[in-house]
């Protein structure tokens, strides 16, 4: 039974006790002892207390522990992509990744928190002296950091290593849907003595655990990755004092592909990225407009490519795309190929049950051609392994198309011609956009527009955010 870690100590769970399923098998995995309220209280007063010390612990003592704990993390890596892939259904290769994720962030943030400078402002005068503006900025506080189901490692990774850098302390809480590689950080946490209180990890109900992190007056920023809705409830039951938020919630990314575009390299790039964990990603391809010229040659294409996918687990070879996270999640995924079939598209292949893997939640990778916008496929966020195509004809009108919508998370561009990407990059309603398959990197932010979030993820701006700024204004 996993343990829940605070104030630098594995503890029992209070709460009920849950089991966590492998959804490629529908077995258990292992159970959790859930925190209750009464733990969620404990760990924002471990982390308060903490906070004192932690703030003012010089910043390379605090590179030293996170690098302490990325070696630590590094020599249990097999045990954490083992969770990762089992909790979560991805392939050995994708958890590989998100474990890796987790590496990059700990080092990253160590190393960035070291670049954070002040500023001194032009002097002004005061009685015929100087005046002398010193801007600096200090770590906010306490953080709580909700974390969605489809990263366990990489999305902590991006909330707790800049609260650690920065000299803030956390809370993280992963979702009750993979709960499991997330609580291991906090039993490698105990192995190498991570000074107590700074981090803390505990998994529980949300309308319990979250709820009572939310409502206390103690964080000072609450992080989110997370669906719309639940980034609305939790600022609402935020308001219990003014905080900070960061969230980072749900897409519905289009893509635009035009004449010049190399249609072999993005056809394997839908294809990729539709069933790199089974679609189930926030920015994932949502709505594919491709040019009416090529449509039929690209659709060709994309059905050939899907044809190399098989489904799979774990580490078998070959071309694998694993389950979706539940059964209620597959069930989704054949309401929206039914609706969409209903109204008029095409199913080319996929959208079944198979058989042979009846126990796990799996379901085929379906293509879908003529697909149009008012279906429940194009108006919702898909996050499941369906490739819906549809045609254009007038530039404008894709990109008008692109941005009917309320999120603005990513959105893409396949073509060549210098004068469309720039008219895409201006006119595109998205925190980013992505021009013939390129992708961010750690370095780069992870930004939301519209109601897609608040702040970013990743970068050195995702870094800043957890800071309060302080002005001394002196005349020597």
């Amino acid at each position: 039974m996993f343990r829940q870690y605070i104030n630098g100590k594995l503890v029992d769970g209070k709460g009920k006790i849950a089991e966590v399923y492998d959804p490629s098998t529908g077995e258990v995995i292992d159970t959790v002892g859930c925190a209750n309220a009464e733990q969620a209280k404990e760990a924002l007063s471990a982390a308060a207390e903490a906070f004192k010390i932690w703030s003012k612990t010089p910043v390379n003592e605090r590179y030293n522990w996170l690098m302490k704990l990325k070696a630590a993390c590094t020599a249990e890596r097999d045990k954490l992509i083992d969770l990762v892939s089992f909790e979560s259904g991805r392939p050995y290769a994708a958890a590989c990744g998100d474990v890796d994720w987790l590496l990059t962030s700990l080092s990253y943030y160590a190393e960035e928190a070291k670049r954070i400078d002040g500023e001194v402002l032009p002097t002004q005068y005061v009685n015929g002296r100087e005046n002398y503006h010193i801007v600096t900025r200090r770590p906010l506080g306490v953080t709580v950091g909700h974390i969605a189901w489809n990263y366990p490692l990489g999305n902590a990774s991006i909330k707790l290593a800049p609260a650690v850098a920065s000299g803030c302390t956390c809370i993280i809480k992963p979702s009750s849907e993979t709960p499991l590689a997330t609580l291991y950080l906090g039993v490698i946490a105990e192995k190498i003595g991570f000074p107590a209180g700074v981090i803390n990890i505990i998994s529980g109900p949300s309308n319990e655990v979250a709820k009572t992190l939310n409502e206390s007056d103690i964080p000072r920023m609450i992080t989110l990755i997370g669906s719309y809705e639940t980034g609305l409830a939790v600022m609402k039951q935020g308001a219990s004092s003014l905080k900070k938020y960061s969230l980072e919630l749900g897409g519905n990314a289009p893509v635009i592909v035009m004449p010049d575009a190399n249609l072999d390299e993005t056809a394997a790039n839908i294809v990729a990225k539709k069933v790199g964990f089974a679609g189930q990603t926030c920015v994932n391809y949502n709505r594919i407009y491709i040019h009416e010229s090529i449509y039929s040659e690209l659709c060709e294409k994309v059905a050939k490519e899907l044809s190399k996918v098989k489904l799979g687990r774990y580490k078998d070879e070959g071309y694998v795309m694993g389950p979706v996270i539940n059964t209620a999640a597959r069930d989704r995924m054949l309401e929206l190929i039914d609706d969409a079939v209903k109204s008029g598209a095409k199913l080319i292949m996929g959208g079944e049950i198979p058989a042979e893997f009846s126990k796990g939640s799996y379901i085929t990778p379906a293509l879908l051609t003529d697909v149009t916008d008012d279906m429940r496929v194009s108006k919702e966020e898909i996050f499941g392994p369906i490739i819906p195509l549809q045609s254009f004809s007038d530039f404008d009108d894709a990109l008008a198309k692109a941005n009917d919508t309320i999120f603005g998370l990513s959105a893409y561009f396949f073509g060549h011609d210098a004068r469309q990407i720039a008219k895409a990059f201006e006119t595109l309603e998205a925190g980013e956009i992505f021009v013939n398959g390129g992708v961010g990197s750690e370095f780069t932010p992870h930004p939301g527009l519209k109601q897609s979030g608040i702040g970013c993820d990743k970068s050195k701006w995702s870094m800043e955010e957890y800071y309060d700024y302080k002005l001394i204004s002196l005349v020597p």
